[in-house]
């Protein structure tokens, strides 16, 4: 037989059964919400990297090209010579500019290892990594290309399709970004 007591330890206690699964169901709605948003912020800062990395290695091209004598690209497109101003032992340039032959810039993108390598005086340096052979539509390209516009006027044309591999949960999340920029060669001299 009950009690009034065991009553009111058993009215209690389904009294706190319903008071708390509101509360279980709006932590589990917080922890639903704070892991979308993990995973958005995770997906940005790929994203951003991915950006940034391009942008710093197209400046670095650029900064260099823009002194450049001479400029070359390779009949594939995928390896670009830069030839600065010849100078003296003092780092004057000598007067008439010409090319200094002797120490090449040179820009090699591998799409098989996916990466943009500089060589200088026989060191090389990886620019960057993730370069895919495919545009984001998914047409081939070439990333280097050379237009003479008139004698002296040379542009080099840069094209990266860049590939970031974010792993969420249990599935890998492919993004693809594109960057292209025209680099007028302004102390450029007829090859």
């Amino acid at each position: 037989m009950r009690t009034k007591r065991s009553h009111a330890r058993g009215s209690i206690l389904m009294d706190l059964l319903i008071a708390s699964v509101p509360s279980m169901i709006v932590i589990a709605l917080l922890i639903a919400v704070q892991w979308s948003t993990l995973s958005a912020y995770q997906r940005a800062l790929s994203s951003n990297k991915t950006t940034l990395d391009a942008y710093k290695a197209l400046r670095e091209i650029r900064n260099l090209s823009q002194q450049a004598v001479q400029a070359s690209v390779n009949g594939s497109g995928t390896q670009a010579t830069i030839f600065l101003p010849l100078r003296d032992a003092s780092g004057a340039i000598q007067l008439p500019v010409q090319p200094d032959t002797a120490n090449p810039i040179t820009l090699t993108v591998n799409f098989s290892t996916g990466t943009l390598t500089m060589t200088t005086n026989s060191t090389s340096r990886v620019l960057l990594v993730g370069i895919a052979n495919r545009t984001p539509q998914g047409d081939a390209y070439s990333p280097f290309t050379l237009t003479q516009y008139a004698p002296g006027v040379q542009a080099l044309h840069i094209r990266l399709s860049v590939q970031r591999t974010l792993r969420q949960g249990r599935a890998n999340i492919t993004s693809t970004a594109w960057f292209e920029e025209t680099i007028w060669l302004r102390n450029a001299s007829s090859p």
